[in-house]
């Protein structure tokens, strides 16, 4: 192999390695923006803020924040996309290492909320964010199961 041809094999690599990495990069740092965005909008009663991609496909995710307020859980996407869900209508949580299409993510898990409608919504997020999510609501998951054994109902 010549020197030249060599070279343009480095070359090659390097622009394959930038084709995916400075898109991944760009996306973060537009995700960091809207979080700040955010807080600096009076979000002061989020709880937790995270990066997240609310999964619109098999193949589609759309990139932005969620947060987790004391009455709901709120996705914001980069291009203007807005998914509240009242944390009362909340009837399953889940997390986990597939989509529900079946499809196995790697590096990254996914927050599954099934609303009382039965309506779903997939989040994408890194291991350490759901790990947060996971304490998070499972502690407000405690606190709601608690509250339901307060209440005294006439006839019981």
């Amino acid at each position: 192999m010549t020197a030249v041809a060599l070279w343009g094999l480095l070359g090659l690599a390097a622009a394959l390695l930038a084709l995916l990495t400075i898109p991944r990069m760009l996306l973060n740092r537009a995700q960091d923006r809207l979080a700040a965005r955010l807080l600096a909008g009076g979000a002061e009663s989020c709880k937790l803020l995270t990066r997240a991609e609310l999964v619109a496909g098999h193949h589609r995710r759309l990139p932005g924040v969620l947060a987790l307020t004391e009455e709901a859980i709120e996705f914001s996407g980069l291009f203007g996309e807005s998914v509240p869900i009242a944390t009362g209508r909340i009837q399953k949580i889940e997390t986990g290492s597939r989509l529900a299409s079946g499809r196995r993510l790697f590096r990254l898990e996914v927050l599954r909320l099934t609303r009382s409608s039965g309506e779903g919504e997939e989040f994408v997020l890194s291991p350490a964010s759901a790990s947060a999510w996971r304490s998070h609501l499972g502690l407000w998951a405690a606190r709601e199961r608690q509250a339901d054994a307060d209440r005294v109902a006439p006839g019981r």
